[in-house]
């Protein structure tokens, strides 16, 4: 489904850090990190994808990480799996800066959503059937949000060790697929009374199988998770969540706490959301 932006010519290239002024909610300014792929093409249709930092993070943090991991973790580490080097680039990655380095905004912040895409849907080609969101504890939220208030814009979701921070409205009951990754010793949003309960939302409107994840998963270490893909659900509307037994990270590896350089997030994560490209 490409956007009316498709075919016109744009200013941007490669990352640029912008801002826009949101008037609906008086949300005001809001900046944001974008990057088009370094082979666009504004005749071909881009899936578009919202990386969501968590609170006290950044949008800079996101889109950069750090010098000896930006190769191998921008975006969360899904820059390099959409656009592979040598490869067809899928993907216009961007990563929004909340207020106050949060998301607890309610209606600004998805007024500050709908700004973007609508912006971006007219001024680069855009697939409009393919915008995706993923975020790290409150961004993690922040994305079950999105999947709350516009489940007809949102392809698919991933929630790293999320919970329900930033709300969700409740009259607007389509159907969104969702991944999750949680860890069983987390003591920020505590499993599974965060996590779970969110899957379990967006698993029931997928018209999937109940589960009960805290009893079938039992993971003994953070590279090792239990991934469960919920049974029964409408055709192109599938849930998987995979538990690992770790704190409140968004990206378990052996290396160090957060492990960006071999964390298995990024792919499992690709693996769920490649079936929709």
């Amino acid at each position: 489904m490409p956007s009316s932006g498709c075919g016109k010519a744009t200013s941007l290239k490669g990352e640029s850090k912008n801002t826009i002024n949101v008037t609906e909610a008086g949300a005001g300014n809001r900046e944001y990190y974008i990057r088009l792929p370094d082979d666009y093409d504004s005749n071909h249709p881009y899936a578009l994808w919202f990386a969501i930092h968590c609170l006290n993070g950044s949008s800079e943090n996101v889109a950069h990480s750090d010098p000896d991991n930006r190769a191998n973790y921008e975006y969360f580490g899904m820059c390099k799996l959409a656009n592979p080097a040598g490869g067809k680039a899928t993907t216009i990655f961007v990563a929004p800066q909340g207020i106050n380095a949060g998301w607890g905004q309610g209606a600004k912040d998805l007024a500050f959503f709908r700004a973007m895409m609508t912006k971006f849907e007219s001024e680069l080609c855009i697939d409009t059937s393919r915008i995706f969101a993923s975020g790290f504890s409150m961004g993690g939220s922040m994305s079950y949000a999105l999947a709350c208030a516009m489940p007809e814009k949102m392809r698919a979701i991933a929630m790293y060790s999320g919970g329900s921070m930033s709300g969700c409205d409740q009259s607007k009951r389509g159907p969104v697929p969702i991944f999750i990754s949680h860890g069983t010793e987390d003591g920020t949003c505590r499993w599974p009374s965060s996590g779970a309960p969110q899957i379990a939302d967006l698993a029931q409107r997928n018209g999937c199988e109940s589960r009960d994840l805290a009893a079938e998963c039992k993971p003994t270490s953070l590279m090792d998770p239990v991934c469960v893909d919920y049974e029964g659900c409408d055709p192109g509307y599938p849930a998987r969540a995979c538990i690992f037994k770790g704190p409140h990270i968004g990206s378990p590896g052996t290396q160090g706490t957060y492990g960006k350089n071999d964390t298995w997030v990024p792919q499992a994560n690709w693996d769920f959301v490649k079936q929709f490209y």
